[in-house]
């Protein structure tokens, strides 16, 4: 193998860029290997920055953990396609590994750097859209759904496969809050008032229509609270009879592209307008 293929060989390694960009590359830097480095990553900065614009709302959500911690996180893409890419995967572990490992402040300026250079091997817009770590000090565990869905549960006290169970329902029921207590104020005001005005139009007595809101208000509380909901293996009974003597302190649930607006794609038209 010739020096020049040895030198595109490892330049493609190190960066993962294309055969040509790494001759590019090269041929640019006079086959200084360190010099085509740093030229990559100039380029794939200028790329990041032209693509830092388009829409990501596709991606993964995933739990990690060391004995330190445990984290979940959103990583998103423009199309689920590179989103299943194991360049994209194994991004999200390697920006998963530097959040755990740090003992002080977030080190965003590695992070920052390693999206870049996975923009520019992958041709998407990236973004760390968020992430939360916690502390072991308690009984933690983590579920995640075709990393489509992630959930981790705080138990008061240990039971792997009682927090298997409940990260599994959060992942499927997706609760607002844990009880009734938690649920956000205006979000009871916004539900009783669009009731309200159902009952506006319905020709019955005010003292029926009070308990017809009750109900619906019930209803609404009951579905959308974790302690309160039917349990996904078991309708019949409610996830606060399941838990028994044990005790939930806290939850959180990650589902990719949750509250983003997606962009409309017509590929036929985009492929069409690319020919005519």
């Amino acid at each position: 193998m010739s020096d020049s293929l040895k030198l595109v060989r490892q330049l493609r390694e190190i960066t993962g860029a294309g055969i040509l960009d790494c001759k590019k590359y090269l041929e640019q830097s006079n086959n200084n290997l360190d010099a085509a480095i740093k030229l990559f990553r100039t380029e794939s900065g200028k790329k990041a920055e032209k693509k830092s614009s388009r829409i990501a709302a596709e991606g993964l959500v995933n739990y990690f953990e060391n004995s330190k911690s445990i984290l979940i996180l959103e990583l998103n893409s423009e199309t689920d396609f590179v989103a299943k890419d194991e360049n994209f995967i194994s991004l999200s572990e390697s920006i998963a590994e530097i959040l755990l490992n740090q003992d002080e402040s977030d080190d965003m300026e590695t992070i920052n750097k390693i999206i870049t250079e996975s923009i520019s091997k992958l041709g998407e817009n990236i973004k760390l859209r968020r992430y939360l770590k916690i502390d072991k000090n308690n009984n933690l565990y983590g579920y995640t759904h075709n990393n489509k869905i992630v959930s981790i549960v705080e138990l008061k006290n240990p039971d792997e496969q009682l927090a298997k169970d409940i990260c599994m329902h959060i992942v499927a029921s997706n609760p607002l809050a844990l009880d009734e207590s938690s649920l956000d104020e205006e979000a009871l005001k916004s539900e009783k008032e669009i009731y309200k005005k159902e009952l506006d139009k319905v020709d019955k007595k005010e003292d029926i229509k009070r308990n017809i809101l009750d109900g619906k208000m019930k209803k609404f509380i009951n579905d959308n609270t974790l302690l309160n909901q039917p349990f996904v293996k078991d309708p019949s009974t409610t996830l606060s009879k399941i838990i028994s003597n044990n005790e939930i302190l806290s939850y959180h649930r990650y589902e990719v592209g949750e509250g983003l607006e997606k962009k409309s794609e017509d590929f036929a038209q985009e492929v069409y307008n690319q020919i005519s």
